[in-house]
């Protein structure tokens, strides 16, 4: 078979995925393919259970009605593995985006960087073993720190100190014999909202990952920006100048280490004395703590002016939270407002929150490895 129609199947199969339901002369208009050849990859498609007809279309010029084609939603299964500092969460997708299976493993972030290979294995071979493996096309792994994309290393975590230099790539095809791609966390979870989330109808986005550590996932004119070898969006490594806390990473005054969960909390401890958490202290804020109403308010306006310099450089349509922000529910003006303050100038953009909930990285995960199935240029 010829390396030409391989491309008008992968093409078809794409034009039906991205429209839902679509005609095969629809096909024909969209991708100028010969009506003949079009039938023929259908048919071909039909017969491996990827796509089926689904009603007809009536045809306004003719009267005649037109056969529709989408594809079978269970046809092919994407996985999606994230490791996080407290657990390995994976999952089976469909086409639709639906979770079809889902395991969870507690971790401990010390753990030694085999252990958390084997668990990491013992997650997969679980949930394979719920569904038909010969629909399963690949592996998506969801990594928690900086990562070689291309090769598929795992070079070091800033929050697991002992995953560093891991060939998961390798470890995980070895153990398991199904292709596997690997992605830095922020940029899965983009891919999350690209693909079924808030992100779907949108080119230009950003995805702000929140909670023990902070980064981002960018979206740009409808691709995923990955830098060299897949490093871009550490935005929590940004540096605040005149501040000195020491970072995870090693180095001082980085936006992850003042402006994150546990940053927040390390400063209100260095400042008041007291140890508390972040729901006391925001409680403490609203009642009129003047200390905590100082010290955060101050966090808050180093957050705003982080995430407003990322709008001034990449000019999105969006910026959506990650979920964890909701803890700032009743500050969500105040935050906006000192966003829309720093900005270079007041254009309509939209803020809103991820509804996707702890298995949003691993559905990115499964995402990316749709994306090669269907060879999306992301």
């Amino acid at each position: 078979m010829g390396s030409k129609y391989i491309l008008h199947k992968i093409n078809i199969l794409k034009v039906i995925y991205e429209k839902g339901r679509i005609s095969r002369k629809k096909l024909h208009e969209f991708l100028d393919i010969r009506f003949a050849t079009i039938t023929e990859i259908v048919k071909e498609l039909k017969k491996e259970g990827i796509i089926k007809e689904v009603g007809r279309e009536k045809n306004q010029k003719s009267g005649r009605p037109c056969s529709l084609l989408s594809i079978i939603p269970d046809s092919k299964f994407f996985i999606g593995c994230e490791l996080t500092p407290y657990n390995i969460i994976s999952v089976v997708l469909n086409f639709n985006g639906s979770i079809v299976e889902k395991v969870k493993l507690n971790i401990n972030l010390n753990d030694e960087k085999e252990k958390l290979q084997r668990e990491i294995i013992k997650v997969l071979s679980n949930l394979i073993n719920k569904v038909e493996k010969n629909k399963i096309y690949g592996i998506g792994f969801v990594d928690p720190g900086i990562v070689d994309i291309e090769n598929g290393i795992s070079l070091f975590s800033s929050i697991m100190p002992k995953w560093k230099d891991v060939h998961i790539k390798r470890h995980i095809e070895e153990n398991l014999s199904i292709e596997t791609f690997v992605i830095g966390s922020s940029q899965a979870k983009v891919l999350s909202e690209k693909f079924f989330g808030k992100g779907k109808k949108f080119k230009n986005f950003i995805f702000v990952e929140y909670g023990d550590g902070i980064s981002c996932g960018v979206i740009s004119d409808d691709k995923v920006i990955h830098g060299v070898g897949g490093v871009a969006g550490e935005f929590g490594h940004i540096k605040i100048i005149g501040r000195n806390e020491i970072c995870k990473c090693g180095k001082k005054g980085c936006l992850e280490s003042i402006a994150s969960i546990p940053g927040i909390l390390n400063n209100i401890k260095r400042k008041t004395g007291e140890i508390l958490n972040i729901n006391l202290v925001l409680e403490k804020y609203k009642s009129g703590d003047l200390e905590i109403k100082k010290n955060i308010s101050e966090i808050f306006e180093i957050f705003a002016v982080s995430i407003s310099n990322l709008i001034n450089l990449f000019n999105p349509e969006m910026i959506i939270f990650d979920k964890n922000f909701q803890i700032f529910n009743d500050f969500f003006d105040l935050i906006f407002e000192k966003i829309k303050a720093n900005m270079v100038y007041n254009y309509p953009v939209k803020f809103e929150i991820s509804h996707f909930g702890e298995e949003i990285g691993a559905i990115g995960g499964a995402c990316l490895s749709m994306s090669k199935f269907l060879k999306l240029d992301i």
